[in-house]
């Protein structure tokens, strides 16, 4: 465990360094670095390995930075402090999801809104059981009600 904390990563890992650019760079000046990056180490004007080498990191580079998702993931490995790849923390990341589904919530609607058309705070005498908040006896609508007798 110590060599994935404690180890730093390579500057040539970084896809910013690759490109060109900056962590605060817009999806536009990334993709011109790409483009003028591009041009001196595509396969069709340089024949070595060096070179195509260079163009595939570029790809994947611009492809990661480019896509709003990607990057977010992106931007949280690079500032995570481990020292795996990216590629590493993406396929251990698609694993843990596959295992912890259950465990992320798919949805960010809650079950019951809050406004004050749901709920209601009407006096009523003291002999009814009802929470008491303040000097008011409260007793709230029938949702709240079917919820708690487990009728939804």
């Amino acid at each position: 465990m110590d060599p994935i904390i404690l180890n730093e990563r390579h500057v040539e890992d970084d896809y910013y360094y690759t490109i060109g650019c900056d962590d605060s760079s817009s999806i536009d000046q990334i993709l011109t670095e790409y483009k003028h990056r591009v041009l001196r180490c595509h396969p069709d004007k340089n024949q070595d390995d060096k070179s195509t080498a260079q163009f595939q990191k570029l790809q994947e580079a611009k492809e990661v930075l480019c896509d709003p998702e990607k990057r977010k993931n992106y931007d949280r490995w690079k500032t995570s402090g481990l020292a795996i790849s990216y590629k590493q923390w993406i396929a251990i990341k698609e694993q843990s999801a596959a295992v912890f589904h259950w465990a992320i919530p798919k949805h960010e609607k809650k079950m019951l809104e809050s406004s004050s058309s749901k709920l209601k705070i009407i006096k009523l005498k003291q002999s009814q059981h009802s929470p008491k908040i303040g000097s008011e006896y409260c007793t709230y609508n029938s949702i709240l009600e079917k919820f708690r007798n487990y009728e939804i």
